[in-house]
């Protein structure tokens, strides 16, 4: 019992440094930044499908409670319309952001930093630009109808990252999309945030029984996001961050219940989405997903 204690409080740094901090140096070595992101995301995933069976929060939540057809079908759909919508918009915006960093005759991002330094302040900067548009899924009733579809499951594991309404895979993707390609960051920076957003978004949702402690204040992973899907709208409203919690730390929606590690429930209040993926589809054209307010 001591060992697995001990391996609950290091699994999720040793991860982080290993993934991400493995990634910055091989990229600064000379490797392919996109080789390293894709290599990293495989890692990534493989060892968080191994530790949801070998470390489980909850031993039913590996039980498919009607879902996983559905959350298959939404894994190939989620990176489908992002590599279709996001080159798009990033070719405009870089165009832009060229243009813009002409004018003023300096370069808008700081590549001459430590790419370490860079990631970091990528990861900033991009929360920054999720977290908004986030919170609105939550608090404007016609957006909440897209983002209900990844609210509706009662359990949380890895699958969950990419259960989401084509929707608002595009409405996000947009304004994810626009901080890095306006300011000019290389390939590097972008590969890494890819990476990032592979790892942390599978710690995210994962059926892990891992402790946080002081980074709890950090990342939004693990406890701090089953919080956000608690079938109370007073708990679930809380913890937007995609992958990190400076901006609800910022804007005072950090939420966190040290008395228990979790909520009782997950889900919707009166919820009435079908299980189905292509029914899923219509649902935000009909009124008939409770709203979170």
């Amino acid at each position: 019992m001591k060992a697995i204690n001990i391996i609950t409080w290091l699994v999720f740094p040793v991860m982080v440094v290993a993934v991400l901090g493995g990634g910055v140096w091989a990229i600064d070595a000379g490797h392919e930044p996109s080789l390293v992101a894709g290599v990293g995301t495989f890692v990534s995933l493989a060892l968080v499908v191994v530790l949801e069976r070998l470390l489980p929060y909850r031993k039913d939540w590996n039980q498919s409670q009607g879902d996983l057809g559905a959350d298959l079908l939404y894994l190939p759909s989620y990176f489908g319309i992002n590599a279709l919508v996001q080159p798009l918009v990033v070719a405009g915006i870089v165009l832009g952001g060229g243009l813009l960093s002409q004018s003023l005759d300096v370069g808008l991002w700081p590549s001459d930093w430590p790419l370490l330094a860079q990631f970091l302040l990528a990861c900033v900067v991009v929360e920054f630009f999720d977290y908004w548009p986030h919170r609105w899924m939550h608090e404007v009733p016609l957006l909440w109808r897209f983002h209900a579809i990844h609210h509706n499951p009662k359990r949380l594991y890895w699958l969950n990252a990419t259960r989401a309404h084509f929707g608002e895979v595009v409405f996000r993707g947009i304004f994810n999309a626009i901080p890095l390609a306006v300011l000019g960051a290389g390939g590097e920076v972008l590969a890494l945030i890819g990476l990032a957003n592979s790892l942390l978004g599978l710690f995210q949702h994962a059926n892990i029984n891992f402790k946080l402690g002081p980074l709890s204040w950090v990342f939004s992973v693990g406890e701090m996001h089953r919080w956000h899907h608690s079938v109370k709208v007073s708990e679930a409203n809380h913890n937007y961050g995609s992958n990190f919690l400076f901006w609800d730390v910022v804007f005072g929606t950090r939420y966190r219940d040290t008395e228990r590690s979790g909520p009782d429930r997950l889900g919707i209040e009166n919820d009435h989405i079908p299980s189905s993926w292509w029914s899923q589809l219509g649902v935000p054209f009909k009124k008939t997903s409770s709203n979170p307010e």
